[in-house]
């Protein structure tokens, strides 16, 4: 079915356009067929043989692009969901900061203060307050999407390995 759509579409396509190419002969397309043309003029186009098109894509499913080692899909399935946590939880501590009554010991405030401070207090001591307010959290937030991007974005380098092995 999907093969008598693609011939349809292929010859409304060729019907609209001035020049039409025929594709070249492959192991697929074997069978040459001619086409009257509302134009006058008479296409000629191979048409797949539906056995050499099955046994194709039997034998494509079988074939494996590369490999990849063991230690990659596990280190990209976990460093995916930590970055994106940890660049939320940083995203709040930016956002309590503008609060400075907030109570950071009780449950709601808690939840994103307890992981990051640790992290906060490593970069305090280096990175100055501009303004009067503590950027730590910005620095932290840019790290962790950067690293996320590089690492597990749409082309990290851990989602390039996995998917083409590089």
């Amino acid at each position: 079915m999907k093969m008598i759509h693609s011939i349809l579409f292929t010859i409304a396509f060729a019907k609209s356009c001035d020049a039409f190419v025929t594709p070249s002969k492959s192991f697929i397309f074997n069978r040459p067929v001619t086409i009257a043309a509302s134009t006058g003029t008479d296409l000629q186009m191979m048409v797949p043989d539906a056995s050499m098109a099955t046994s194709a894509v039997d034998n494509m499913s079988t074939l494996t692009i590369s490999e990849v080692e063991a230690w990659v899909q596990p280190l990209s399935i976990v460093l995916g969901p930590f970055l994106n946590i940890f660049s939320f939880a940083m995203l709040c501590r930016v956002v309590i900061s503008w609060y400075p009554t907030a109570k950071l010991n009780e449950f709601p405030y808690n939840v994103a203060v307890w992981p990051t401070e640790p992290l906060l207090r490593l970069l305090r001591g280096s990175v100055p307050p501009a303004f009067g307010v503590d950027i730590t959290p910005i620095v932290w937030l840019a790290i962790f999407t950067f690293f996320n991007e590089i690492l597990v974005g749409q082309q990290g380098l851990l989602t390039m390995k996995v998917k083409y092995g590089i």
